[in-house]
């Protein structure tokens, strides 16, 4: 039986099949932020030095920029629903094996370099694989939304990334007392949840394009390099923070591990919360354009960080943290989004794939910067990035290539996303 048809899905359907689809979103927004939060101050009871600890975000970074083009490519040929399922159950195998492997070396059963190689080769998974799913999702989303609703329709997608974000380190802050790794095996079993949701009742009743060898969309193409320069630009000001806010709290602030765990929680649910109304309320309600995101959203970043470099004190880390991440969720929607205006309807998987791959690559860099900066002084890192974030909001002034293929912006609406 084809699973593909003509037609038309009910209102009730269509929204039945969005929520589906984003709460798997939800599930990875969490397991990246619990890992960010709950990996350095573990990782420093096992033994596991700072850098070895980026490292392991950096590795799965490089297979996520690797592969994510690859797996959008191929949804544009195979269809979307496929690589969702694929990304969603690689993500749950990876998180489940994490927490088992860190686990294991909490209690004495492993250690050493087969520990470290371990947690190397179960997080690198979600690199290598997991990467099939934001390219596949954003692609379904870009299908279906007309186009002066795409910037709002990737919004969509950030903001359901955003409040896993916001959710996820907040839950490991308040079940820490418990067992520091619950959270990773809940949010594992929540995934593989949304697998199966996914599998029976995520329709795609457009079938995928016909398998004719066609050239493969070039990152150096004039129509999205800008933007993807811009995407690997930001994210490496916005990278840089996720993965070394634990370490500044406890050595800025001198925590313990499980305090700095609890205030890293606050302090990255703030910064969630920020980039969730940013996108609910700024993008989607007003229908903000690609360039006004891509303008405003790295001066909020640039301010953030620079107070952050300023304080001591963890009222003003917070507040910092907050404005930066109102900033950093007008990033992807603007440049995610600018992207896709830019190409074919054919081309929204290629496209999906290289935008993932360029915010992606601010994870390779950081850990390399950053501790380049951390070795320094700790608030040397957020006046570096604060730098960062100043230089990208001068580029989406005047780089003229940015703006070159988007659509005049619409007036505000209500989104609407058919399946």
């Amino acid at each position: 039986m084809n699973r593909f048809d003509d037609t038309p899905s009910s209102p009730r359907q269509r929204a039945i099949a969005f929520s589906i689809l984003l709460a798997g979103v939800v599930c990875m927004g969490m397991g990246q932020t619990i890992v960010f939060a709950v990996l350095p101050p573990l990782a420093r009871d096992l033994g596991v030095g700072d850098f070895q600890v980026l490292a392991i975000f950096m590795l799965s970074a490089l297979f996520w920029v690797l592969m994510g083009p690859i797996w959008g490519r191929n949804s544009d040929i195979y269809g979307r629903r496929p690589f969702i399922v694929i990304g969603l159950t690689a993500f749950a195998v990876s998180t489940a094996s994490f927490a088992t492997v860190l686990h294991l070396g909490l209690d004495g059963a492993l250690a050493g370099a087969a520990l470290y190689a371990l947690l190397l080769g179960t997080r690198s998974l979600y690199g290598v694989i997991g990467s099939a799913t934001p390219g596949a999702a954003q692609a379904y989303i870009a299908d279906r939304t007309p186009v002066e609703r795409r910037t709002a329709g990737m919004s969509a997608f950030s903001a359901a990334f955003g409040i896993g974000a916001m959710v996820g380190p907040a839950f490991a802050g308040a079940v820490v007392a418990l067992d520091p790794l619950a959270p990773l095996y809940a949010v594992a079993a929540a995934a593989a949840c949304s697998v199966v949701a996914v599998w029976f009742f995520l329709p795609e009743r457009t079938a995928p394009k016909e398998r004719t060898a066609r050239p493969a969309l070039s990152p150096l193409d004039r129509r999205i390099r800008a933007f993807l320069v811009y995407g690997l630009a930001t994210a490496i000001a916005t990278a840089i923070p996720i993965q070394f806010i634990a370490f500044y709290f406890i050595d800025r602030l001198g925590l313990g591990s499980k305090d700095a765990l609890q205030l890293v929680g606050v302090a990255l649910s703030a910064a969630a919360m920020a980039s969730l109304f940013s996108q609910l309320v700024l993008v989607q309600r007003f229908n903000l354009p690609p360039m006004t995101l891509m303008r405003a959203g790295p001066i909020l970043v640039a301010i953030g960080h620079a107070i952050i470099a300023a304080s001591t004190m963890i009222g003003p880390l917070v507040f910092g943290m907050l404005l930066s991440g109102l900033g950093a969720g007008m990033l992807g929607p603007g440049f995610i989004g600018g992207a896709s205006l830019a190409v074919r309807n054919e081309e929204q998987g290629s496209a999906a794939g290289l935008s993932n791959a360029a915010g992606a690559s601010g994870f390779i860099f950081a850990p390399i910067l950053g501790h380049y900066f951390y070795a320094i002084a700790p608030g040397a890192l957020f006046i570096a990035t604060a730098s960062i974030a100043a230089a990208c909001a001068v580029y989406a002034f005047v780089e003229k290539d940015l703006a070159r293929h988007l659509p005049k912006p619409a007036a505000p609406a209500e989104p609407d996303f058919p399946v």
